[in-house]
């Protein structure tokens, strides 16, 4: 049993989508059902598919779990989402979940105007340089010059050229060879060889990327670069745009950008002639004329700044010089508008820079200022701010592909060599660590209030997992330091009752010959293949240590495809086919309160909305129950809080007891030196006196014979 209440669902396509669903989840409910009104899991699911089926829970009207594991309001208020920011974040992941495995897709806004902590930026590279210097400067290969694959289309009387360039994922590197940021690199040709266009990372401003190279170029390196994205802008003109379609098939993706992109285009005819990169390492550049010095530029490219196990889908960039003596919107915002409009009923569902943030933890993608050199706040002991600055090699982050090992001659080169050479590999890999809720009871959580003054009460330990904390094995009184903590999303984000994030982790190697010295349970190898306990530093959060999805799962799998609906921690208890991962209870009575109904059965016999229609006894008797379930889950924390100290004890007691026991044999050791000591001299003394005795007797013996 759950309860519900029915806050507005706020998204920007809704109403005018889906007419018939305007009136939404709310009018399923009959009119004497309260704002808060207890009901059935069974309802609940009937709910959900109602949802799905009009638009991954994009409705005007929705419901919100009331459980104190999917309540959870954003703590990443800096980063903008499309949503309510106050509804729960369970309920926006599930909806972000949907609308990826759903035919319509998601599209994200990269140079967003009103907030830019999680941009896109764009530097084009031209002149006869510039082969050597993205060579110099980056850790993959270019080409010098790039076979001219040009055709051009006259529609309407106005030119079109297409250009088929080559796409390369290159890392920009530090002289010490840890990494600053991942570039996606078009390179197309050019009458100089080639040209090419960088595009950073979300959170890398195009500005910073050329603040950091422009002041390296000199007149003879004949390279020119150009901030397609700059911050600040006289004319819309001279900012480009960057807008990315992702889906969890590809095909889906590619259905957006037809409905979405092309048709803004129609004044060169676009449809007739357009075709998709055929793959990764391809992209295609459309550029149009229109006048004297008017024209517009649309790359396309395959990729989505998020693993390819998260979706799949391209990213296209726009830039719109044809707006001499116009007050029109640019291309590129007219694009987006399209692509958001209450009009678009097939359109991609659009998501914020937190949803992005959300996926890309999870999917296990390093991020910018984060695990690729970044400035981690953290609040010390005394509440004031330290910053934790996150140094780290390509190779320890899963990314070596950006870098061509047969290369040599370019920045940060030693440093990727160096490790490449040690025999005992990188010293640090990028896993995931999921911190589940069942498993943690946070500190000022609203349950913990109500139970606050229970008499056997433990004082709550278990802190919010932050970017920058320490982590240690369970059971080890936190002296074997596993790793830091490097980026971590919101609280239940991921619609499953967990809090992801990821970690810089130490060689197992080490960390298991440490567990094995202090009698520590060892029933693996390697991180790899299975989770592993950690806690938290300052606190009792624990969490479950596993290779990211990136690493974990093969090429073509999809995370969202083949997970199991189920809570994160694997305790052996079977999927029941809830939509939020609620799991039973293993005491409470699993009856048809519980039960989920198969969406395929033909329940003929019960209408629609029958179920709705309880008396005052059953009401009742479901309010007793749900108490009874929220006690038993309430009591089954408080014991798990309860093993947790103990296990902390135990390990500080071993220790003690380990200590006291090499102190004795210590003491056992020197007392046995003492007597040996006093043995040795006794000894001595009596060999003295033997010596002397026979000296004296030879020098009587000597004094008789003269005499």
């Amino acid at each position: 049993m759950v309860s519900i209440i029915l806050p507005s669902l706020h998204h920007p396509r809704f109403e005018l989508q889906y007419p018939y669903a305007s009136i939404g989840i709310a009018s399923v409910l009959a009119p004497s059902f309260a704002s808060s009104r207890m009901i059935t899991t069974k309802h609940i699911y009937f709910l959900l598919q109602i949802a799905h089926s009009v638009g991954a829970f994009h409705a005007s009207r929705s419901f919100i779990l009331r459980s104190p594991s999917i309540l959870f309001s954003s703590e990443k208020e800096n980063l903008p989402s499309t949503y309510d920011i106050s509804l729960p974040a369970g309920l926006r992941g599930e909806a972000v979940r949907s609308a990826l495995k759903s035919d319509r897709g998601v599209c994200f806004n990269f140079t967003c105007p009103s907030n830019s902590v999680r941009n896109v930026g764009v530097v084009k590279v031209s002149g006869k340089g510039t082969a050597g210097f993205l060579n110099n400067k980056l850790s993959d290969t270019f080409p010098s010059k790039i076979d001219e694959a040009i055709s051009l289309f006259n529609p309407n009387g106005l030119e079109v050229k297409v250009e088929r360039g080559v796409v390369t994922d290159a890392g920009l590197l530090n002289s010490k060879g840890q990494i600053i940021d991942v570039l996606n690199v078009c390179s197309f040709p050019s009458s100089d060889g080639i040209e090419a266009h960088m595009m950073t990372s979300p959170g890398h401003a195009g500005s910073q990327l050329f603040d950091r190279l422009d002041p390296f170029i000199f007149p003879l390196d004949g390279v020119k670069l150009i901030d397609m994205c700059p911050s600040e802008v006289g004319q819309p003109s001279e900012k480009s745009q960057v807008f990315t379609f992702a889906a969890t098939k590809i095909e889906t993706a590619q259905n957006c950008i037809k409905g979405s992109v092309l048709p803004i285009f129609d004044e060169w005819n676009l449809e007739t002639f357009f075709t998709f990169p055929s793959n990764k390492n391809e992209c295609i550049r459309y550029t149009f004329s229109k006048g004297e010095n008017e024209y517009a530029e649309l790359i396309v490219c395959e990729e989505v700044m998020l693993p390819s196990c998260v979706s799949r889908g391209y990213t296209v960039v726009i830039s719109d010089h044809t707006l001499k003596n116009s007050d029109r919107p640019t291309l590129g915002s007219r694009v987006w508008e399209l692509s958001t409009s209450e009009r678009n009923f097939n359109g991609p569902v659009a998501l914020g820079q937190l949803e992005y943030e959300t996926l890309r933890i999870e999917g296990g993608k390093p991020g910018f200022g984060c695990e690729m050199t970044g400035h981690i706040k953290k609040a010390d002991d005394t509440g004031e701010n330290s910053v934790i600055i996150t140094k780290a090699s390509p190779l320890e982050l899963d990314l070596e592909h950006v870098v061509d090992q047969q290369k040599g001659c370019y920045q940060g080169q030693e440093g990727v060599v160096s490790l490449l050479k040690n025999k005992k590999g990188v010293p640090r890999n990028l896993y995931s660590v999921t911190f589940p809720e069942e498993d943690n009871f946070y500190e000022g959580q609203k349950d913990e209030e109500e139970y606050s003054n229970h008499p056997n009460r433990i004082p709550n330990e278990t802190k919010i997992p932050k970017a920058g904390d320490a982590m240690y094995v369970l059971g080890s009184n936190k002296t074997i330091k596993v790793g830091t903590l490097t980026s971590v999303a919101e609280r239940g984000g991921t619609s499953f009752p967990e809090t992801v994030a990821l970690a810089l982790v130490r060689r197992s190697e080490s960390i298991l010959q440490k567990m094995k010295k202090l009698d520590l349970e060892i029933d693996r190898d390697n991180f790899n293949e299975e989770t592993f306990d950690v806690i938290l530093e300052n606190g009792m959060t624990r969490g479950l240590l596993k290779a990211t999805p990136a690493r974990r799962l093969k090429f073509g799998q999809n995370m969202f495809e083949i997970e199991q609906w189920a809570t994160s921690d694997d305790n052996g208890q079977e999927d029941t086919g809830s939509i939020m991962g609620f799991l039973p209870d293993s005491n409470s009575d699993q009856g048809d309160i519980l039960s989920v109904p198969n969406i395929d059965e033909d329940d003929s016999d019960n209408d629609d909305d029958a179920g709705f229609d309880d008396s005052n006894e059953e009401e009742l008797n479901a309010a007793i129950e749900a108490s009874r379930i929220a006690a038993e889950e309430a009591r089954r924390k408080e014991e798990k809080l309860s093993i947790l100290q103990n296990r902390a004890m135990e390990a500080v007691a071993k220790r003690k007891a380990a200590k006291e026991d090499a102190q004795a044999k210590k003491e056992t050791v020197e007392q046995i030196d003492e007597v040996d000591i006093e043995s040795e001299a006794k000894r001595k003394a009596l060999k003295l006196d033997m010596l002397k005795k026979k000296a004296e007797e030879a020098m009587a013996r000597r004094k008789d014979k003269k005499d």
